[in-house]
């Protein structure tokens, strides 16, 4: 990959994000909720501050690798501009790694306002992003495989959403039943909060659940970087 068009193509596509109405309200959704919860549920203690916190990390984690990076990758394919980088020899790996490198600093810019505005404990801020962007790259290349495989925006906004859907609701339901717990471990999402408590009750990143929250990150990073290489192999940008 060569760094110089990655760079050339991470400018234009912050540029594009800027210019986008909809991945604009997209990204602000997290924040606009944060303000929101912390308004409604004020004075009712810090327990109540780490649930918001958590809920809309969740929110910024879903939502942005998930809904705003196909929409990106299909507004491409809508403007042909994708295949215009195609045959101006960018190639696939250095477009993909543009649109990530943007969707993760979407995550990070997100992820730190919504810690800020619940009042998180600067202390665990380290922790928290990290935990944040690696659960975040876990649904990316998923995310860019429903972009490649949507005709326009709108098509992958109906692509992208059972995904999102998927991604953000196990975590809030996982206090139901131990089934529910159980199956929720499977997503990024919940290795994120998995992270991110185990950090504030002092527990161990390679040990424990720790670890198997980093495994399951890694396994979605690998079986979707495998996916979305195989579909783009047999069906190209002509999807």
């Amino acid at each position: 990959m060569n760094a110089k068009i990655i760079c050339t193509l991470l400018k234009k596509d912050l540029k594009g994000c800027l210019s986008n109405k909809n991945i604009l309200v997209s990204f602000l959704i997290p924040v606009v909720f944060c303000f929101i919860y912390q308004y409604m549920f004020s004075g009712l203690g810090e327990d109540v501050n780490v649930y918001v916190l958590s809920m809309c990390a969740v929110f910024a984690i879903s939502i942005i690798p998930s809904s705003i990076l196909p929409v990106m990758i299909a507004e491409e394919k809508e403007k042909y501009t994708l295949r215009s980088l195609m045959l101006a020899r960018v190639r696939g790996q250095e477009f993909l790694a543009s649109k990530m490198a943007v969707c993760l600093l979407m995550v990070l810019a997100d992820a730190a306002a919504v810690f800020f505005i619940s009042g998180g404990s600067t202390d665990g801020f380290p922790i928290y992003i990290t935990a944040a962007l690696i659960s975040a790259a876990g649904l990316c290349f998923l995310g860019a495989l429903a972009g490649l495989t949507a005709k326009d925006q709108s098509s992958a906004g109906t692509l992208s959403a059972p995904l999102m859907l998927i991604t953000m609701l196990p975590p809030f339901f996982s206090g139901l039943n131990d089934t529910v717990a159980k199956l929720s471990v499977i997503v990024p999402t919940t290795s994120f909060q998995t992270l991110y408590s185990a950090a504030g009750a002092g527990e161990g990143i390679f040990t424990g659940r720790c670890l198997t929250a980093l495994s399951v990150c890694a396994l979605w990073i690998v079986v979707g970087y495998v996916l979305f290489n195989l579909f783009y192999r047999r069906k190209g940008i002509d999807c």
